[in-house]
């Protein structure tokens, strides 16, 4: 296996920015009882009013998912005045991909349908696949990288990849990384031609996370909620199943760090998770497979962030789920090919 980037040990997770319809607390959201049930749409989408008023109307609801969860992760970090004093230092990276396809579709049946001139010039932005992270920094006057990605159920864990190598290379001191997921029946659509119907969909949500270098985290006297010890992307083209593939490369994994659990989290429907199982137990790989999709619904493109904050929570001792080892493994894959392994390490 050879890592596509440099080593990222010092870059810690420093705050988690969240909503849901169970709220803004991510613990309520991962420790419900199974007793309570809600709605999967978000009644408040800027429950705290972080946003300005002025243009809401014409955001659609991924931008202010977004923008609700990054401004919460920044609210919960305090980087109001760093961001003030040097707005160039922090970049924001969206892992979304579909969240604005209803949008797309509205906007181009009615151009089609009814013609161009019925469409409303203030709804083109939402169109855009970097209409969210473009908003945000409008919102918070944030001038670092801004972009989005396209991997999928990938897409959460390829945002966090990019940037923790932009702050190892220096371009940035801190990235706010962002992903959301919103339900609508275009969704549903794309939900039925994937087959994913013999598992629960998730709620909408927004996850936001604050990524540094582990001293700028320090000077502030905070600790972080945990490290990124490596990020590692492959793209499956070789000619064997899925589930081996995936095998190939957490065996890679395994020979660099000691892990005793996989949390699978982003593309779960992609393997069969018995035969992924007993793939890693015919090769001698002893681990405890996690699977927090098949308790929260699939997503679309947060789950691999999602999986890191459930890794938080093991090692917080918040979970059911229990690992005698310092680090765990955050894995996600999409059907088009992408696997972003991610190596997660307890708090020192």
């Amino acid at each position: 296996m050879i890592a596509n980037n440099i080593s990222n040990n010092d870059i810690v997770i420093s705050i988690i920015g969240f909503n849901s319809p169970y709220g803004t607390e991510i613990d309520n959201y991962f420790f419900r009882k199974e007793s309570e049930t809600k709605a999967l749409i978000i009644e408040d989408h800027d429950p705290q009013k972080f946003l300005k008023p002025k243009g809401q109307r014409f955001l659609n609801k991924a931008t202010l998912l977004y923008c609700n969860a990054a401004f919460h992760a920044i609210h919960n970090r305090s980087l109001s005045s760093i961001i003030n004093e040097a707005p160039e230092r922090i970049g924001l990276y969206d892992g979304t991909e579909l969240s604005n396809l209803e949008d797309c579709f509205i906007f181009d049946l009615t151009a089609k349908n009814q013609g161009p001139d019925r469409v409303s010039p203030m709804k083109a932005p939402s169109t855009i696949a970097n209409a969210a992270a473009s908003q945000m920094a409008i919102q918070a006057g944030i001038k670092g990288p801004n972009f989005s990605v396209c991997a999928g159920m990938a897409g959460s864990l390829q945002a966090l990849d990019i940037a923790s190598l932009h702050l190892k290379q220096g371009i940035t001191d801190y990235g706010v990384i962002a992903s959301t997921e919103v339900r609508n029946e275009y969704q549903e659509s794309i939900r039925r031609g994937n087959e994913t119907l013999h598992r629960p969909v998730s709620t909408e949500l927004g996850i936001a996370m604050v990524l540094e270098r582990r001293e700028t985290l320090s000077e502030a006297g905070r600790k972080p909620l945990a490290t990124i010890k490596k990020i590692h992307s492959e793209t499956h083209t070789e000619d064997l199943p899925t589930e081996a593939f995936l095998y190939q490369n957490i065996s890679g994994m395994a020979a660099l760090f000691s892990f005793d659990t996989i949390i699978f989290s982003g593309g779960t429907s992609v393997i069969d998770e018995t035969i992924f199982e007993e793939v890693l137990r015919k090769n001698g790989l002893s681990t405890s497979v996690i699977y927090p999709e098949n308790l929260f619904g699939d997503n679309d493109n947060a789950g691999g962030m999602l999986g890191i904050a459930y890794a938080v929570s093991v090692f917080e001792g918040k979970s059911i789920h229990k690992t005698d080892q310092e680090n765990i493994l955050v894995l996600s894959a999409d059907k088009a090919g992408t696997v972003i392994l991610t190596i997660i390490e307890k708090t020192k």
